[in-house]
């Protein structure tokens, strides 16, 4: 055989080997659309130790930062954020935020995945165990833009039968508005 026709026959094994192992999955490859990768999005404000992972694979809930921060983002829609976060609307800090009074604190950000307008849209929480299992007792939900901060609304999962006050009279005294 001649060098050339060597070279070939070489190329031509290779080739067909090639085509007789099975290719890679293409999900092994790529990752899914239909399964969301999860993303560093840690809050802003509170560091905590759990952070919930973004996007929330979890059925809104209590009982995990992922259910949590599902339930916050369908409680509480964008439209809903940027009406209620006005200029008149920002936090008045001689007011209290959310202490935290617990060992554990859960922590996340919400819509993380799109563009807000807000640099960030966070909570935090205390945790209680009952049974040995975790649970939200009570969580504090903010918007970030710049230097502005609005505290959207202190919560538990018992004060949430009602709906969120997305535009609450901007003269109280927790505003910066109402002076």
């Amino acid at each position: 055989m001649t060098q050339k026709t060597t070279l070939v026959m070489a190329v031509a094994t290779i080739l067909a080997v090639g085509a007789c192992q099975s290719p890679q999955s293409r999900i092994a490859i790529e990752p899914s659309a239909s399964r969301p990768q999860p993303m560093n999005c840690a809050p802003m404000l509170f560091q905590s130790s759990t952070v919930a992972k973004y996007p929330p694979n979890a059925k809104p809930g209590f009982n995990s930062p992922e259910e949590v921060t599902a339930f916050l983002e369908k409680r509480w829609q964008l439209t809903g954020i940027r009406k209620y976060a006005i200029p008149e609307r920002r936090y008045n800090e001689g007011y209290q935020n959310l202490v935290p009074d617990t060992p554990k604190i859960w922590a996340g950000r919400l819509y993380c995945d799109q563009s807000t307008g807000f640099d960030s849209i966070e909570w935090y929480g205390t945790v209680e165990t009952r049974h040995t299992k975790d649970s939200l007792k009570e969580y504090s939900l903010d918007a970030i833009r710049g230097n502005d901060f609005w505290l959207l609304e202190i919560g538990s999962p018992t004060s949430i039968q009602q709906l969120p006050n997305i535009e609450p009279d901007f003269r109280k005294p927790y505003f910066v508005g109402h002076k």
